[in-house]
């Protein structure tokens, strides 16, 4: 998985293009039927399972409604699937490219969401990844198309490209230093947006963030694209600039936190989600600085894995009481080797 694989970044976690897509010929999400949407996820299936193209080799379909509802859980911590995919009661259906960080939401909020995701600043190669199998569909599906305003959507703010593209930043000093509310001001004038590490509406952890394009309409996906990579250039500047200033400095308050989060995350028999990555921020911090020596540690990918329905799937937990005991242990093991 992406956030399994070494980034040289020290800023940029992630980057993720999300491709929104309808069928012409049936209603939009919230006024599809079952039998309707039943159709809609045989013609996709259809359209990837291609025996011309031999793709059954690349792609699997997951069962998704039968799937353990953990599982789920799983597949949603680690990006694969949205909010909005686990909460429907309407029938549904998940793709994944086998060997690859791509996937094809099947009735989410549109008919079609391809999703491809890729470690540090890769943010070309998603798009590349994602059109393809875009286009791999478009070669037998009759999409819902406007000449004049483009691909159509459930939500108005998709319609056009239909493209969303992300990068997941670790901006702790621009947190620290009180720059997030500027920096959510300035590039809202640029149809771009800040957000947690899930998304919208969702809490911001560990000085992670999430930024987005909001317009999709009036742009080609290339400058979308363009426009997200310059602005995210210059926060990335801006973080590396007050890391440098706190690497020369030596200040005493910070390295005595990144310290104290060091022992807690060693030691620590039960610990919550909240508390943990807030930890783990600051140790990442060390680490990047050269505070803390000799931790071959991947940060990001520990975050992921002690997310609550991770920890439960992992350790096989009956009992939810004892997640954070087992969050605990997960993290002793890892610092303490």
């Amino acid at each position: 998985m992406w956030y399994e694989e070494k980034n040289n970044n020290n800023v940029i976690i992630s980057s993720r293009v999300r491709l929104a897509r309808n069928l012409k010929d049936y209603p939009f999400y919230n006024f599809i039927n079952e039998a309707q949407s039943k159709e809609v996820i045989e013609k996709v299936t259809k359209a990837i399972f291609n025996e011309r193209l031999n793709s059954q080799v690349c792609f699997e379909k997951i069962d998704f409604d039968n799937l353990d509802k953990i599982k789920q859980y799983v597949m949603l911590d680690k990006y694969i699937i949205s909010h909005n995919f686990i909460e429907s009661k309407k029938p549904k259906a998940l793709i994944l490219e086998k060997n690859s960080n791509i996937n094809i939401m099947i009735n989410e909020e549109d008919h079609i969401r391809i999703q491809s995701i890729n470690s540090g600043y890769n943010i070309e190669k998603c798009f590349e990844e994602a059109n393809r199998v875009d286009n791999l569909l478009e070669e037998t599906l009759a999409y819902a198309f406007d000449n004049q305003y483009g691909y159509l959507t459930s939500c108005i703010s998709n319609v056009g490209t239909g493209l969303r593209a992300s990068f997941m930043l670790y901006i702790p000093m621009l947190e620290k230093f009180g720059h997030i509310k500027n920096i959510c001001e300035s590039i809202a004038k640029f149809g771009m947006t800040l957000r947690g590490m899930h998304g919208e509406g969702t809490k911001t952890f560990g000085s992670i963030y999430q930024i987005s394009n909001q317009i999709t309409l009036g742009k080609t996906e290339n400058e979308i694209i363009e426009d997200l990579k310059n602005i995210t250039m210059q926060i990335v500047e801006k973080e590396q600039n007050f890391r440098k200033i706190l690497k020369e400095e030596k200040n005493l308050d910070i390295i005595d936190k990144i310290y104290r989060s060091y022992g807690i995350i060693k030691y620590c028999k039960k610990i919550k989600f909240e508390d943990a990555i807030n930890h783990l921020s600051n140790i990442w911090l060390g680490i990047d600085l050269n505070i803390l020596d000799n931790i071959p540690i991947n940060i990001y990918n520990v975050i992921m894995n002690i997310q609550s329905a991770s920890i439960i799937d992992n350790f096989n937990i009956k009992d939810k009481d004892n997640i954070e005991q087992y969050r605990a242990k997960y993290l002793n093991e890892i610092f303490n080797k």
